[in-house]
């Protein structure tokens, strides 16, 4: 009988333990609870850090609603803003803007107005990589002005405009740097950073003033955690070059004497970086190989002469080889920061006279003696062989 009651208990206790250890979806929260948000903004006004989220609506989406001449979807995001003495005291308060739940799980881009980045952003990236919702591979982006204007931007292209900063970030039109990249910059050894600038394109006479989308157009250098210079073109070109970010970008190139210039669309750039410390002397060696096709030419010049092209390709590496150069006296004698991580590759191989020389790496890198070596090629010229528009000689 005792066996009996030992069985008919041991069968009990499965089911209870079983009740005890699956947890099962008591702590649930239904989808339709939850305001997905897809990019948050961060700016600073009269003392108070300002949250700025965009929510995806998503009845309004699956509905299919649009509104205005250029078809931008109606409804699909919301913008909601709040303030506090902390980014954590405002994330709090926008909260209570909303009825539902805030998921950040699915916020791909982060912009932080250059007035906020004054500051410093030290406080921002701790709570974006200590929050747990928050995607520490977010895109961070820099703005001229609110990113709360950018934020409520319609895009007449795409769904909402954090999906259009997404969808720049990948086209790699700046710099592409994560919530986790940002982070490592500015606490490593170079303590610096350089983000991509967006401002607003100017929406067409008969749209709306929000029915227009962001855009790409220049650089933000921040120095330790604090936004410290805007940089345009030309110069961003050659800090993208040195900072090994330099994509997307067709340059034009003139050959003296001639009229006109060629084209020439950057395929392919491997910028290299070569620590070397010799008597106590510490210098850095950038060697930079760049592969091009020309895509125009305006001149009446004819790419198949061999010496039109080795002309070509030495004054494109003569170009770039400037532009380094200028955006080297910018970083060393203007800012004095190491905007192009050479701390990080003097510490790789040479990690015990770093250890020595770190207190004084801000003073070693204004007087570093950098040697920038260029080595361009055009690879492609084309499907057209001669200059076009221009008539034979034998013809009459």
């Amino acid at each position: 009988m005792g066996e009996e009651h030992l069985r008919i208990f041991r069968v009990l206790l499965m089911p209870i333990l079983c009740c005890v250890l699956l947890s099962g979806c008591w702590d649930r929260i239904e989808i339709n609870d939850l305001a997905i948000v897809l990019a948050t903004g961060i700016d600073y006004e009269d003392g108070k850090v300002q949250l700025t989220s965009q929510i995806f609506i998503p009845r309004k989406a699956s509905a299919g609603d649009s509104s205005g001449s250029g078809g931008s979807p109606s409804g699909v995001t919301m913008i909601r803003t709040a303030e506090g003495s902390t980014i954590a005291e405002a994330l709090n308060r926008l909260q209570r803007k909303v009825p539902r739940n805030m998921f950040w799980g699915h916020c791909e881009v982060i912009i932080i107005s250059e007035q906020a980045g004054k500051r410093g952003i030290r406080e921002y990236i701790d709570f974006f990589l200590r929050y747990p919702q928050f995607r520490e591979h977010a895109y961070v982006f820099s703005s001229e002005k609110a990113s709360k204007d950018i934020l409520a931007l319609l895009d007449p292209l795409e769904r909402s405009s954090a999906e259009s900063l997404r969808e720049m970030a990948n086209l790699k039109l700046g710099t592409r740097v994560t919530a986790l990249e940002l982070a490592k910059s500015i606490e490593g050894p170079s303590s610096s950073a350089i983000l991509s600038r967006m401002l607003i394109l100017p929406p067409e006479p008969d749209q709306d003033k929000l029915t227009t989308t962001p855009y790409v157009k220049g650089l933000s250098m921040y120095k330790k955690d604090r936004y410290v210079k805007t940089i345009k073109e030309p110069l961003s070109v050659g800090v993208l070059l040195l900072a090994k970010e330099l994509n997307n970008i067709i340059m034009p190139v003139e050959i003296k004497p001639l009229k006109g210039s060629f084209s020439i669309r950057l395929i392919e750039n491997k910028t290299s970086l070569k620590p070397r410390i010799v008597n106590q002397q510490w210098s850095m060696k950038v060697d930079i190989q760049t592969r091009g096709e020309v895509v125009l030419n305006t001149t009446d010049a004819n790419l198949t002469d061999p010496a039109v092209l080795t002309k070509l390709e030495q004054e494109w590496s003569a170009k770039l080889t400037s532009l380094a150069h200028d955006a080297l006296v910018m970083s060393q004698k203007e800012l004095h920061s190491d905007f192009f991580k050479f701390a990080v590759e003097f510490r790789r191989y040479y990690p015990h006279q770093w250890k020595a020389q770190e207190k004084n790496w801000e003073t070693i890198y204004p007087e570093l003696d950098v040697e920038v070596k260029v080595d361009a090629h055009v690879e492609r010229t084309g499907k057209s062989t001669g200059p076009q528009g221009i008539p034979d000689e034998d013809e009459s």
